[in-house]
């Protein structure tokens, strides 16, 4: 069964309640409050070292800064550990016999248990998906158990259900099935550029087909993530035995904390390299040490690390959280936010310490690639929408949501928006006191303050060692490099400065600022990053 699936109340595909994320029944000034927030607590933090030099504030800008730089120590070694603890779980993990674990427990769910690959496509061509079927057909929990789901744009139908057609005339017999549904173009309301929107039309659309089927939706796993992932062949039984015995399984989401962009790494520039190398040394260490945070005092937990571009869900709890709201430009992180807005605080995290492979960005050629990257790393920092939409729904929600609960997300929500401007406040905030407050340069701040700072980013610095050796256990260098080769390798990670003063900070920073000064056309239509291959590289 693979018909194309047009339904034509295009409303009921919309969360109930919500109107553009917001409750429906918010005033549109209240809604602009909360959109100014993020921009206002950004900008306000950036501006710091020009507000204490205009008001001579010489001591209260170098305890600030003092304080950035205890801070950023503090998550340096923090990160060196929790890295360190993540090497040595991913090998335990995939030495781990996982099917074998699943046997033992003998579990009657596993009986009925089955899963759904739904894979969004817009232009990627069979070099991109044909990797990804075959991987996922490798899985050891058995393909015979999967059901692949690809969900189509209208304006790239004709080739995709070309492509649909040869992948499953290839793997069709492996799958337990596979089916395609084609997102209509021009829905009033809905963003343009990101795949929320489409998943969204594919599930709500395959949970009214399998219910009309007679099929128990909780007996369903969704795995959702980018159409270029390729798992590890134990990634679905490492997650089918946390489901089965982790508490309260259906109000859980799984992820690897092993996010890799072990495809086409060694292919694309070195900016983008270093940085798509730290994204999954950062995910993990988080992982690692940042997945609950407890409450002194209450006995209570709220689970905050946040879905981030593929996760696996019972696809019941989908259902229940209205799955993903195609009118707002983010459906990765917004998953979580919805989902644990919507349970008050009861959905949970679950990692898996099995890695899966994914696409760094790479366009056609070095230029385009960099401009993909910015137009990437754009669209995720519009991801902010989730902070205002969530703010916006606990100020209404004044009896159900417990406060310990929500102060713990407001706590997630600032130390985001505050370490966004660290990097950029270290590197010229006493520079900026300089030119704007002469008297400055003649204290004695100005001549201590840089030497500690200068020894104390020495030592940071060291950690540059700890992250080429993580991140070659994750990622191993191509054969038959030179000595040279292994010496620029361990040069690029010095580009993690840059990328934090430029891919890193400029989109998101454009992003907030945009949402913050109004909202318009901009936040309808955004880039699609295109999966495809520099053309004519050197091997």
């Amino acid at each position: 069964m693979n018909d194309i699936k047009q339904h034509t109340d295009t409303n009921s595909y919309r969360p109930k309640g919500r109107d553009s994320g917001f409750p429906s029944d918010m005033p549109k000034f209240q809604r602009r409050f909360f959109e100014m927030v993020p921009g206002i607590i950004v900008w306000t933090l950036l501006l710091l070292p020009i507000s204490f030099a205009i008001m001579k504030w010489d001591v209260a800008m170098v305890i600030y800064i003092s304080f950035l730089v205890a801070y950023w120590f503090f998550r340096t070694v923090k990160f060196v550990i929790g890295g360190y603890i993540g090497i040595k779980r991913m090998k335990e993990s995939i030495n781990t016999d996982w099917v074998g674990k699943i046997e033992e427990l003998n579990s009657p769910k596993m009986d009925n248990l089955r899963y759904i690959y739904l894979c969004p496509v817009y232009s990627e061509s069979l070099d991109i998906l044909e990797p990804s079927f075959e991987a996922w057909a490798k899985s050891d929990i058995g393909a015979e158990k999967m059901d692949v789901v690809m969900a189509m744009e209208e304006r790239k139908k004709d080739f995709q259900v070309e492509n649909f057609n040869k992948l499953k005339e290839k793997y069709g017999y492996k799958f337990g099935s596979m089916r395609y549904y084609v997102h209509p173009s021009n829905i009033p309301g809905e963003i343009v550029g990101v795949k929320g929107a489409n998943i969204n039309w594919a599930a709500r659309n395959l949970v009214k087909d399998l219910e009309r089927e007679g099929k128990d939706i909780s007996d369903y796993l969704l795995i959702t993530c980018d159409s270029d992932l390729r798992p590890h062949p134990k990634y679905l039984s490492a997650v089918t035995y946390k489901y089965l015995t982790v508490d309260d399984p259906d109000y859980t989401f799984y992820a690897s904390a092993i996010h890799t962009f072990n495809n086409n790494i060694w292919s694309v520039p070195p900016i983008i390299r270093t940085q798509s190398n730290m994204l999954t040394l950062v995910v993990m260490h988080m992982w690692v040490l940042d997945r609950v945070l407890e409450i002194p005092f209450v006995n209570e937990k709220v689970y905050t690390r946040d879905t981030f571009s593929s996760y696996i869900v019972n696809l019941n709890t989908l259902k229940e959280v209205e799955f993903w709201d195609p009118e707002i430009p983010n459906d990765d992180t917004a998953f979580y936010w919805n989902s644990i807005l919507r349970t008050k605080g009861r959905f949970k995290n679950q990692e898996v310490y099995i890695p899966t492979y994914n696409d760094a960005v790479e366009n056609e050629t070095f230029l385009k690639s960099h401009v993909s990257f910015y137009k990437q790393q754009y669209r995720w920092g519009w991801g902010i929408i989730n902070y205002p939409i969530s703010l916006a729904v606990m100020s209404t929600d004044k009896d159900d949501f417990p406060i310990r609960r929500k102060i713990a997300l407001l706590k997630m929500m600032f130390e985001y928006l505050w370490f966004l401007t660290i990097v950029f406040v270290l590197t010229f905030g006493l520079n900026i006191m300089g030119w704007l407050n002469p008297s400055y340069q003649y204290s004695i701040f100005s001549y201590n303050l840089p030497r500690i700072l200068s020894y104390v980013f020495t030592l940071v610095m060291l950690s540059n060692i700890a992250i080429v050796i993580y991140r070659r256990k994750i990622t191993p260098v191509p054969e038959g490099w030179k000595w040279w080769r292994h010496i620029l390798d361990f040069l690029e990670t010095y580009l993690i400065t840059v990328n934090m003063l430029t891919f890193s900070f400029i989109p998101y920073v454009q992003a907030i600022t945009e949402m913050m000064l109004g909202r318009g056309k901009f936040k309808r239509n955004f880039y699609i990053t295109e999966k495809v291959r520099i053309k004519d590289k050197k091997s």
